[in-house]
């Protein structure tokens, strides 16, 4: 697999997704990209082993802002995202959630179908992130 920083990978994702939508979609899933990047500075360490956490502490004494996305790669993104859809990381506005539960789940698609993630190495993490979009779905909908 290819150790494509999570950075590019969510603005190469967020910009196709966005292509073409209308100026009110594109909005919301900048707002959904924001959402997910602060998630990632906040809570991605707690999804990480040992030796990239403290990976993570150094790069953050150069540069404390966008150390997980700088310096991590598709796989460590693959563990964080199923955290990202728990009810305390889920958006407020109904539309804004119900993008951010469509995006998560439509980004491992597209990790896997790019080949960014391995879906049989790293079922677990792929399965985990796909019962936590239903799960978050059902959340919203009832």
């Amino acid at each position: 697999m290819s150790q494509i920083p999570v950075d590019d990978i969510l603005t190469r994702y967020f910009s196709a997704s966005a292509s073409g939508k209308h100026p009110a979609t594109v909005e919301r899933y900048a707002r959904v990209l924001f959402h997910l990047r602060l998630f990632l500075e906040r809570e991605g360490d707690a999804t990480v082993g040992a030796d990239t956490a403290a990976l993570l502490n150094l790069e953050r004494q150069f540069e404390p802002e966008g150390a997980f996305a700088r310096v991590l790669g598709a796989e460590d993104l693959v563990f964080a995202l199923p955290r990202f859809l728990s009810s305390r990381w889920l958006l407020t506005d109904f539309h804004d959630r119900l993008a951010q539960i469509s995006l998560v789940s439509r980004l491992v698609q597209w990790l896997c179908s790019r080949q960014l993630v391995d879906s049989r190495w790293h079922r677990h993490a792929v399965m985990q992130t796909r019962a936590a979009a239903e799960k978050a779905r059902r959340r919203v909908v009832t």
